[in-house]
């Protein structure tokens, strides 16, 4: 049962608890969404999975602002609700370990008569979710043809695992592959790992902050443009993760990273990328996106900052 703040007991099985809200099968009038704020109490007869717990947790009492709880541990346990990012029955999560989102966008621009550019851009992102593992993959080519360069490419695949294994706490294992010509980059690869902070991750908003310790290694396509640079170093990683979906539809994201040198001060770079995914119809959508990178010791001849905006149309699923 579901007791609400203004009286009203409602029978029926507990779905889910978000960030902000409990989705409650009611007996007479199906599935309903109710704001945390407005629960008072709930009683469930089935064991939960609570972020972060590996085992079934029995909830034993619920009032206002507070569960107490017992898992597989056996000892009691309390939790303020308003800080639980996911709960679910137990069985539920058992039963459907597999969660599956991703999105592809592409963008370009082509001209040809007394101008001759063609540049296009391709991004593929997979975010698969078994259990309290999330494995966040990315794929990126860039192309960029005019009257001054042919032929500038850029290939990036990245794979980020991460384990929850507190309530907002997770250990992160980061790697990446990449190719730039733009930036005399024959083949970069980096393998790191680190600790992170869950702030809340709903299907409106998500809010994430790591830190870590990564290992690079570079090959030049001309080592002459890059005396004196590391080929391969350890740096220190920081990065954070944002995104809000408005109520109306769009969405905006954030993503930044900082590699700091362990060895050399000036010997850091970062890099951020800010984007408005708005939808078209169903599962359709148009994407605006920023791109900023910048290098303290980029290859000689080549500037320390890029910058580009990007419009293109995508499938979101």
């Amino acid at each position: 049962m579901l007791t609400l703040e203004n009286g009203d007991r409602v029978h029926g099985a507990l779905v889910l608890v978000e960030r902000d809200h409990v989705v409650w099968k009611s007996e007479s009038f199906g599935e309903i969404k109710v704001e945390k704020s407005k629960v008072v109490s709930m009683d469930v007869d089935v064991d939960l999975k609570i972020a972060g717990r590996e085992g079934p947790c029995a909830l034993a009492g619920h009032r206002r602002e507070q569960w107490e709880l017992y898992c597989d541990e056996g000892s009691g346990w309390v939790m303020d609700f308003p800080a639980i990012d996911r709960a679910e029955p137990y069985i539920n999560f058992v039963g459907n370990p597999v969660v599956f989102h991703g999105n592809v966008s592409a963008g370009g621009v082509f001209e040809s008569g007394n101008r001759e550019r063609e540049d296009l851009d391709v991004n593929v992102n997979l975010d698969v979710r078994n259990g309290d593992f999330h494995h966040l993959i990315n794929a990126l080519y860039q192309s960029q043809t005019n009257s001054e360069v042919e032929g500038l490419e850029k290939y990036q695949l990245g794979y980020n695992l991460r384990w929850i294994f507190a309530e907002k706490w997770f250990a992160a294992a980061n790697s990446a592959l990449e190719r730039e010509e733009a930036r005399n980059l024959d083949l970069g690869s980096t393998l790191g790992l680190g600790l992170g902070y869950l702030f809340f991750d709903t299907e409106k908003t998500a809010f994430s902050l790591q830190g870590g310790i990564s290992s690079l290694q570079e090959h030049f396509i001309d080592d002459e443009l890059s005396e004196g640079q590391d080929e391969r170093y350890a740096a220190g990683r920081l990065a954070l993760n944002y995104r809000y979906k408005f109520s109306l539809g769009p969405e905006i994201y954030f993503d930044q990273e900082t590699l700091q040198s362990l060895d050399r001060s000036e010997d850091y770079q970062a890099n951020a990328k800010f984007g408005v995914r708005t939808p078209l119809v169903e599962g359709v959508l148009m994407e605006i996106a920023y791109h900023w990178l910048y290098d303290n010791t980029p290859s000689l001849e080549l500037e320390k900052e890029d910058t580009k905006v990007t419009v293109g149309v995508g499938y979101q699923w």
